[in-house]
C-alpha cells in the first residue's frame, strides 16, 4: 500500500476514535450539567406550586377505598412513564420515547406530550397524592415542556431528562411509603 494512502487510513481511523471518545465524554458532561439545572429548577417551581396548593387546600379526588382502582392507575402511570420516555431502544444513546420522538414536530409534539403527561399528574392526584408531590410533578412537567420548545437541542434534552419515568417513580416511591 502507498505509505501516503495508508497515513490517510491512519488519520481518518485515529480522527473517527477520537470523535467517538469525545462524543461520550461531551453527552456526560450536557447529560450531568442538564440534570443538575432541571434539577434546581424542578426544586424551585416545585416549592413554589406547594405554597399555592397549600394555601387553596390541594385537590379532593382521593379513591382511598378502591385497591383495584389504585392498581390499574399505578399500572397506567407505569404505561406513560414507559411510552413517553423508553419505548424505543438505542445503542449508545440509551432508551427514547415518543416525548422525544413527537417533540421533532413543532407545536404539535409538545402538546401531545403535555396531555399524555398530565394524564400521569391526574392519576397521581386521585391516588390521593400530597401537594408537595402533585406540585413536584407539575414542576418536572412544565420543565419538561420548556425544554422540549428549542428545536433539536430540547429533544436531546427530553430524552436524557426523563420527566414522565421520574414522575411515575416518585409516584411510586409514595405510594409504597404511605
Amino acid at each position: 500500500m502507498d505509505p501516503v494512502l495508508e497515513a490517510l487510513v491512519w488519520i481518518v481511523a485515529g480522527a473517527l476514535v477520537l470523535g467517538l471518545a469525545a462524543f461520550i465524554v461531551l453527552r456526560y458532561f450536557a447529560v450531568r450539567i442538564a440534570t443538575r439545572v432541571a434539577a434546581e429548577a424542578e426544586a424551585r417551581v416545585a416549592a413554589a406550586l406547594a405554597r399555592g396548593m397549600r394555601r387553596s387546600g390541594g385537590p379532593r379526588t382521593a379513591i382511598a377505598g378502591d385497591e383495584t382502582l389504585q392498581r390499574r392507575y399505578l399500572a397506567q402511570i407505569d404505561r406513560i412513564a414507559k411510552i413517553m420516555d423508553g419505548l424505543v431502544p438505542i445503542p449508545v444513546i440509551g432508551r427514547i420515547g415518543l416525548d422525544a420522538v413527537v417533540g421533532l414536530i413543532p407545536g404539535v409534539g409538545d402538546a401531545v406530550s403535555v396531555g399524555a403527561s398530565a394524564l400521569l399528574i391526574v392519576r397521581a392526584a386521585q391516588l390521593g397524592a400530597p401537594p408537595e408531590l402533585l406540585s413536584r410533578l407539575v414542576a418536572m412537567q412544565c420543565l419538561d415542556l420548556v425544554f422540549g420548545v428549542v428545536p433539536v437541542l430540547g429533544d436531546l434534552v427530553d430524552a436524557g431528562y426523563r420527566a414522565n419515568q421520574r414522575s411515575a417513580d416518585l409516584v411510586h416511591a409514595w405510594y409504597n411509603s404511605r
